[in-house]
């Protein structure tokens, strides 16, 4: 059992994918996880694609997880068939990529719309939206991690969470955010709902109001508390530092944030190095 810190490239959505691999490899971060904002990295331009291979194979830096594009009409749950088609579409175009790049893990927002009376019927179409994507994936080989929402959105209770993957079925697989499920006081609940099926934990802390994206340590998370449940769940994988742009140099922000989160996590936290 082994712990990998690693860190997104996305912190800045406006920053090319280039200079920040290079930031985060002079920080020591063994792994990344691909943001894919549109002003960040295209999965879809060839040109983009190639640079970052590039750029990988310069810096030895493993690309271990895509985050799929999601907001506005890329929403699995969203009513309209054609927009859920386009949001299938633009998910199974990322896990190409990242095949492609040498990575294994996508992971995907359930939703990103808050919950209001069409709760039932957009946790259905996201249900059924996960369901294809899951057999895409599987027939790629691609491991699809389905990221715990925010608790105000569709699927952001752990109820709601643990019958959308039910539905899902036994291969359906997580991706459990610190700061989305503390926010809602509910890090205990999804752990107890989704636990073994964990493969990918996003850290990022928080002041207890919004999604801050701090650095752990910088907010209110209870570290230690995240650490033993991990601990308890026998989680081998990779943390990936999901953060905020910082005013200082990007390096040495998440340098910082790496050292700080391995220190909180407890003594005998298995933090080592990529394998």
């Amino acid at each position: 059992m082994t712990w990998r810190i690693g860190a997104s490239t996305g912190c800045c959505t406006d920053t090319p994918i280039e200079p920040v691999l290079d930031a985060l490899a002079s920080a020591g971060m063994p792994g990344v996880e691909i943001g894919t904002p549109p002003r960040h990295f295209d999965p879809w331009r060839r040109d983009h694609v190639d640079a970052v291979r590039a750029r990988l194979a310069a810096t030895g830096v493993v690309p271990v997880s895509m985050h799929a594009p999601f907001g506005g009409l890329l929403d699995l749950s969203d009513p309209n068939s054609h927009h859920r088609a386009a949001a299938i579409g633009a998910i199974l175009n990322v896990a190409l990529v990242l095949r492609e790049l040498g990575g294994r893990i996508v992971v995907v927002h359930p939703s990103d719309v808050p919950r209001g009376p069409d709760a039932a019927s957009r946790l259905s179409h996201s249900a059924d939206s996960l369901q294809r994507l899951q057999d895409a994936c599987d027939a790629m080989n691609i491991t699809l991690a389905i990221e715990t929402p925010l608790p105000h959105l569709v699927g952001g209770a752990p109820d709601e969470f643990a019958w959308l993957l039910d539905r899902v079925g036994d291969r359906a697989r997580v991706c459990i955010d610190t700061g989305h499920t503390t926010l809602g006081r509910q890090w205990n609940a999804f752990i107890a709902a989704v636990g073994p099926r964990i493969v990918h934990v996003h850290a990022t802390d928080h002041f207890g109001q919004y999604d801050d994206h701090l650095p752990p340590g910088d907010g209110t998370i209870d570290w230690l508390a995240i650490g033993a449940s991990l601990r308890a769940l026998r989680y081998d994988g990779w943390l990936m530092l999901e953060l905020r742009c910082p005013d200082e140099p990007i390096g040495t922000f998440f340098r910082r944030a790496a050292d700080a989160l391995a220190s909180r996590l407890g003594a005998d936290s298995p933090v080592g190095q990529a394998t």
